[in-house]
């Protein structure tokens, strides 16, 4: 067996551990997206309350990069009030605004309506990356918070793979973050952030939407990828 000089050990370590360190930023995010762009529910209405909803995205980002007020405004606040505000905002762009102010599903601006090729090539992915959808999600194949949750899914096993040296899981891990990213969910996610940081009445979703839109545009790549 070959083995490596220790100083050739050591920097293959430190790059490991900066690669992990980028892939856990984007594991955060792609969490806190998928809590975001579910229905909200009283999780969601704790986080923001007690404040850790903000304080996670205070971890991976600063004031600097996103204005992140919007999620600090709601600390403090009454849980229920908050919730009921986050429902009203949220059923109103994604169900009665005419016209809509966003679509959650990604076939509706690759193909103009619900549950086209994309929505089965989607599929495709997660039940060959391993992942039962009906049982994984209960949503569409294509709803935003899944592709998302696929996207947490495909770096936390990245992240797995980097620590255990798998190097042929790393390489597929890396190729199918890609793919998805730039096939399926870029543009799609950009534009349901920009509609949303333009149209939400909620800071938190206006906030949510700028994310969603500097994250998938690559305004932030550096931060996450680089």
């Amino acid at each position: 067996m070959k083995y490596l000089p220790q100083p050739i050990l050591k920097l293959r370590q430190i790059m490991n551990e900066f690669e992990i360190e980028k892939i856990e930023k984007r594991l955060i995010l792609y969490n806190a997206l998928v809590q975001a762009f579910n229905y909200p529910d009283s999780d969601l209405a704790h986080s923001l309350s007690s404040g850790e909803f903000g304080k996670i995205l205070h971890t991976i980002t600063t004031n600097r990069e996103i204005d992140l007020y919007g999620i600090d405004y709601y600390q403090g606040k009454d849980e229920k009030e908050l919730l009921l505000e986050l429902e009203k905002d949220y059923t109103w762009m994604f169900f009665a605004s005419k016209p809509r102010i966003a679509y959650l599903f990604g076939s509706v601006y690759t193909e103009g309506k619900l549950y086209q090729d994309s929505t089965f090539k989607i599929a495709r992915l997660y039940n060959e990356a391993g992942l039962n959808v009906k049982e994984s999600f209960g949503l569409p194949p294509d709803h935003i918070a899944v592709e998302l949750e696929f996207m947490a899914y495909i770096a936390f096993n990245l992240i797995s793979s980097l620590k255990n040296e798998d190097l042929k899981n790393v390489a597929y891990a890396k190729e199918l973050e890609k793919h998805v990213f730039d096939n399926f969910l870029s543009e799609f996610a950009i534009k349901v952030g920009e509609a949303i940081k333009n149209n939400a009445k909620t800071d938190f979703y206006r906030s949510i939407g700028n994310i969603t839109a500097s994250f998938f545009s690559k305004r932030l790549h550096s931060s996450f990828f680089d």
